[in-house]
């Protein structure tokens, strides 16, 4: 079954973005997604697990130099930077907030990868690029974000080449939500603009429906949302005791995410996945 919220639009997601990019940003230590704590030693940072976050995905989606990579919600340009220097592939971001593209370029270009790597405001849903224009592709912490994730897929699936990867890291569900559960979960969901979550057993059929195959679902729940939300628990606590400076976010939007955090560790059954698919050779 899948859970989420089915008001959610893409107006409504850039709107979100415009409000909290900041503060998850801060957060995170500019990264917007989940770290990857398994094997990091002591006193790692959450731009460290971050790191190692975006390094399981550059080997998984299994990319080299003269390759091109479709890096879909794109944020502020980190993973696609990161990919580009550790493969020297081709990488084309795309986000539907203006914001996040402007600010993914002025990155790039800070990192001498302006000739490598370029971001651009596109939906995913209706892709301006050719048939069998990529090698790869990959959507960290964007497809929840989705309210067409079927069209988001088939639109992905058309601009693969042959024997392409499509890498996904997301917020899946582990095991089924009860109808009790998904109601105390409606604020979270409307919260975070999470429009829908597939149960980890769904993503071969999602993905079939699609046109691609299924090649690896790994959850790596114990080693991401966990450790990543007690990180940001003892960096507000921190915060709080220094009296850091106001972010731009609203107070109320702060507080959203906090309780949003606690709901999170409270429901074991959301947990977090990389999926790994390709597109058919024949």
């Amino acid at each position: 079954m899948i859970r989420g919220d089915s008001s959610v639009t893409t107006a409504a997601v850039v709107e979100y973005y415009a409000e909290a990019s900041d503060l998850i940003s801060a957060d995170l230590g500019g990264p917007m997604h989940f770290g990857y704590w398994r094997d990091l030693p002591e006193g790692s940072t959450i731009p460290d697990a971050s790191r190692r976050m975006t390094e399981l995905m550059v080997e998984k989606v299994g990319v080299t130099k003269g390759q091109r990579v479709l890096d879909v919600g794109c944020g502020r340009g980190q993973p696609a930077v990161q990919l580009a220097e550790a493969t020297g592939a081709e990488v084309v971001g795309i986000d539907i907030s203006p914001r996040h593209v402007r600010l993914a370029g002025d990155l790039a270009r800070a990192a001498s990868r302006d000739d490598q790597v370029r971001f651009e405001v596109a939906d995913v849903t209706e892709l301006p690029y050719p048939p069998e224009s990529f090698d790869g592709a990959w959507m960290l912490e964007s497809f929840f974000h989705m309210p067409d994730q079927t069209a988001a897929l088939r639109q992905i699936a058309r601009v693969l080449r042959p024997g392409g990867k499509l890498v996904i890291a997301n917020l899946v569900l582990r095991t089924p939500l009860t109808d009790e559960q998904n109601a105390r979960l409606a604020s979270l969901w409307k919260v975070g603009q999470i429009a829908a979550l597939v149960p980890l057993s769904g993503y071969p059929g999602v993905l079939a429906e699609s046109g691609l195959y299924t090649d690896e679902v790994l959850d790596i729940s114990e080693h991401s949302i966990g450790p990543t939300f007690a990180a940001i628990r003892e960096l507000h606590a921190a915060r709080r005791r220094a009296e850091a400076a106001e972010s731009n976010a609203s107070v109320d939007l702060k507080e959203d995410m906090d309780a949003g955090m606690d709901l999170f560790s409270a429901t074991p059954a959301i947990g977090f996945a990389i999926i790994v698919a390709s597109k058919p050779t024949a």
